[in-house]
């Protein structure tokens, strides 16, 4: 296991207790290592956690067991979850933080953590557990930088995306930047979409689903349609998302690029007849920066190949865009489009080329 000492921490002689993190910000829910998939799973779906802690008799850690292990090592390795042990799948090697480390260990722990929960530990005991969102709102609440935490929010982010997906962040942001430069070019937007504009879309726009983070990965990652429960627990994302950084924005309401990550993250799925989440805005009640990253970011998802689904071909990701012109996206966005459409092509193959070659 993992354990950093606060010597490591460099360019900061004194820590307050402002940063540092509460104890047990989490409940504890343990499993041992002869138990079963199928228990572990039990007590997940019972105290609605997406980790569990695995110790021994004595109450000393021995490892944990995520809802990823169990997707990726069971359920698509078809292994029966009643005859599987938690010592078949568990994670041995666990980083681990305890209550009066300085925040910035904690990040620096989680940086390098692939989990998105890491125990609190007292003695070899696990007494709490700490989860990146916690994390991020204590940071919210206490940075003295507001904008480390956004760096640190993406970069965090980016490694909890489905494997996938892992360059959406890269195209969406170089999407949203082409399609806000030639919307600028309308007497509409001109004063509006300056240079600042366009340089805080891109700067911020990655933030769009930082709310993901707290949704579980059984359905994050199904590697299939979501029913109608599944899809209303995900839709919480983007009020999630919105709440984390309005936190950080209400310290520092002077931050424009918070405010307008905020208004992406909450945004984003709003359509303009309405009919969109998590506020129903309609037309230019949606924050720009919004209606322009609708715009970006389903065509990414539409031409990028997802867990269920294939990649659809441009002119087909193009037909869907424009049958949505004044229902689902902003007819002014959708024209823009159309203008740069060459420049989404580049970009787009761009990283295919880049994928290919990385393969």
């Amino acid at each position: 296991m993992h354990m950093y000492d606060n010597s490591c921490i460099s360019g900061e002689a004194v820590v307050t207790e402002m940063d540092r993190i509460p104890c047990g910000s989490r409940e504890v829910v343990t499993v041992t290592p002869d138990d079963t998939i199928a228990t572990a799973v039990a007590k997940m779906a019972e105290h609605q956690i997406g980790s569990l802690v695995v110790d021994d008799p004595r109450g000393k850690l021995l490892g944990m067991i995520t809802e990823r292990d169990i997707i990726y090592k069971v359920t698509n390795g078809n292994h029966n979850p009643r005859d599987t042990l938690v010592k078949d799948i568990m994670t041995r090697d666990v980083a681990c933080c305890r209550a009066n480390d300085p925040l910035l260990n904690v990040q620096e722990i989680m940086a390098q953590s692939p989990v998105r929960y890491i125990p609190i530990t007292a003695d070899g005991v696990a007494v709490g557990m700490l989860s990146i969102r916690d994390v991020l709102v204590h940071r919210c609440a206490t940075a003295r930088e507001v904008r480390d935490l956004v760096i640190y929010s993406l970069a965090k982010l980016a490694e909890s995306k489905d494997p996938e997906t892992g360059q959406h962040l890269d195209r969406v942001q170089r999407y949203a930047r082409l399609l806000s430069e030639e919307l600028a070019k309308n007497e509409k937007y001109s004063k509006q979409l300056d240079k600042g504009f366009v340089e805080r879309i891109y700067a911020t726009c990655p933030l769009h689903d930082i709310g993901k983070v707290s949704i579980p990965d059984h359905i994050l990652l199904k590697p299939g349609r979501l029913n109608d429960r599944e899809f209303e627990i995900i839709k919480e994302h983007s009020a999630i998302g919105a709440e984390t950084l309005g936190a950080a924005l209400k310290q520092h309401p002077e931050a424009g690029f918070l405010r307008m990550a905020t208004d992406i993250a909450a945004h984003h799925h709003e359509r303009v007849d309405g009919t969109g989440y998590p506020d129903g805005l309609v037309g230019e009640n949606i924050p720009l920066c919004a209606r322009i990253f609708a715009c970006a970011d389903v065509y990414d998802a539409l031409v990028s190949k997802r867990v269920y689904k294939k990649a659809f071909a441009h002119d087909i990701a193009k037909d869907i865009i424009l049958d949505g012109a004044g229902t689902q996206f902003d007819t002014d966005v959708t024209q823009a489009f159309v203008q740069c459409e060459s420049g989404f092509l580049d970009i787009k193959k761009f990283y295919d080329d880049k994928q290919t070659a990385d393969a």
